[in-house]
């Protein structure tokens, strides 16, 4: 029974399975809406999409008579059909073509070919040490498998490209193997375009591949700004396989290099072959070859030259006019002095501004640095003479002798002049000394007189006041009186010794400056000798 009810069911188990397949199935055959929006956003032109859209591959392959698909790679050889160059039906692109050297009667290491057609150096980066180069940029390599048609007319005649070359659009590349590359120190690739990107490959008739674009390339370059501005570099340009050991690859390069298409840049410019010493890279996964060229750049010092070492050297010369300046002159050399300072610390401050970074003090920097010392040693010479010139003076008269001469002037008395004093006192090495003398007799035994005698530099000044209407100065050197002389309030100055050091200061210091500042010049241009062409070391 239980048989029976079994066989009964499954007629009708059957029908449900087969509804659920059609509804799966219809349901498989509408995308849905993130499938469909991915397929949009495939744009067929999109040149740097790896994925090609449907409808682009049902265009490029070609059809049968009936409507069907002929076939899903167009470069593969196929019988009773004319070729240039096709590829076996057994062609794997995975494979090296390396591995298939018994072709051609060739032992490893397998050899990539370079060509650099340069068109300029586009820029230098002092900032982030790099370099922009414009060129054509072009590899071949040797394809074994290539199945070449020699009798073909396209390799006599020049239709497609030279003779025994045709060249081909580089979708070619889709199904054919080409090499894997690295370009040592890459800041940046990009591919120059105008209305598609430029770019082609060429089938050359005795199996090698050529493929060549356009492209401007950024590549970092080790500077050391040390010596700037009359510094110079080198720069390499290296490129090579990204998998393979110098073992199994090789290369071998050439350039190419017109002068007068560059454009005037800061430094000038000589490109060479690649040294020896750059040609292998080793690397914790191996030891690779490279090939390529080097750039050397020395900067154009001219524009330095004029706009900031001959103006610190004049700056540095006018400052020496302060020595011939008296030091009375206060206003005048200090002024000249202060000026010529912050002018040099102007141009260390822009200077240091547009500098890259270095190590160290750099060639600009240093020199503008003893330029600034030396003015600043100017200036503090001057200061020492200030120091010397400096004396302590105290008022005239107080506010009780002010008054007195004053009311003296009033009562229709000579003011006379009077000097406090507490002054300080002089001994005779220089020193000054003030007494006061006071109800002595005048000479003609009328009225009461008042004497200051000053003391200074073994001179004796006496001010007499005498409180009659008659009124007169008398001045005494020694112990003499001299008569009827009016004598004037003592000058105050410098000793005759102290006056002798502040010109041997000032001599001293013109006679040291010049050729300090000459013998450091003549050290520092040959030490960094702007003059040599660097660029042939």
């Amino acid at each position: 029974m239980g048989m029976m009810h079994f066989r009964d069911k499954l007629p009708l188990t059957w029908c449900l399975v087969m509804q659920l397949s059609c509804i799966l199935h219809q349901t498989s055959s509408v995308d849905w809406p993130e499938e469909q929006s991915r397929k949009e956003s495939l744009s067929p032109v999109d040149p740097d999409s790896k994925m090609i859209p449907e409808e682009q591959l049902r265009k490029e392959i070609p059809h049968t008579s009936d409507g069907g698909l002929a076939s899903l790679d167009t470069n593969k050889c196929k019988p009773n059909t004319p070729f240039i160059w096709c590829l076996p039906q057994d062609y794997n692109q995975e494979k090296h073509p390396f591995t298939y050297f018994h072709l051609v009667n060739k032992s490893l290491p397998w050899d990539y070919a370079f060509r650099f057609v340069i068109e300029e150096i586009s820029n230098i980066n002092d900032k982030s040490q790099t370099m922009s180069i414009s060129m054509y940029f072009a590899v071949s390599w040797l394809e074994p498998r290539l199945k070449i048609n020699e009798s073909a007319t396209e390799w006599s005649e020049a239709r497609t490209g030279p003779a025994n070359e045709v060249n081909e659009s580089p979708e070619i590349l889709k199904y054919i193997w080409y090499p894997e590359l690295e370009i040592y120190g890459l800041d940046t690739f990009g591919r120059q375009r105008v209305l598609k990107e430029m770019s082609g490959v060429r089938i050359i008739k005795n199996k090698t591949i050529t493929y060549e674009l356009g492209v401007r390339i950024t590549i970092s370059c080790r500077m050391n700004f040390d010596d700037y501005p009359l510094d110079a570099h080198t720069c390499q340009f290296q490129v090579g396989s990204y998998y393979d050991t110098h073992e199994t690859v090789t290369c071998s390069s050439f350039f190419i290099y017109d002068l007068d298409r560059q454009r005037s840049l800061q430094h000038f410019i000589q490109i060479e072959s690649l040294p020896s010493e750059f040609k292998v890279m080793e690397l914790p996964s191996g030891i690779y070859a490279a090939c390529g060229f080097q750039v050397r750049l020395q900067r154009k010092q001219m524009q330095f030259l004029v706009q900031v070492y001959l103006p610190s050297f004049m700056f540095v010369i006018v400052s020496w006019v302060s020595f011939l300046i008296k030091p009375e002159v206060v206003p005048g050399r200090m002024a000249l002095l202060v000026t010529l300072f912050l002018v040099l610390i102007n141009i260390f401050n822009s200077v240091r501004e547009n500098a890259p970074i270095s190590s160290r003090l750099n060639a600009i920097d240093l020199y503008l640095v003893v330029c600034i010392f030396l003015v600043f040693g100017a200036l503090m010479e001057y200061a020492v003479i200030l120091l010397l010139l400096k004396k302590r003076r105290k008022p005239m008269r107080t506010i009780d002798q002010g008054l007195r001469h004053l009311f003296a002037a009033s009562n229709g008395a000579a003011a006379v002049p009077l000097r406090d004093t507490n002054t300080r006192e002089e001994n005779s090495a220089g020193e000054e000394k003030q007494v006061e003398v006071v109800n002595s007799v005048p000479s003609n035994g009328v009225g009461k007189k008042t004497m200051l005698v000053t003391y200074a530099n073994n001179k004796a000044v006496i001010t007499e006041a005498v409180q009659n209407a008659q009124h007169e100065q008398r001045q005494l050197t020694g112990e003499g009186y001299y008569t009827g002389q009016i004598s004037k309030p003592p000058d105050v100055g410098l000793s005759v010794r102290k006056q002798a050091l502040v010109d041997n200061i000032d001599a001293w210091a013109m006679w040291i400056s010049p050729p300090m500042f000459i013998f450091w010049n003549i050290c520092y241009w040959i030490a960094y000798r702007p003059w040599t062409d660097k660029l042939s070391y």
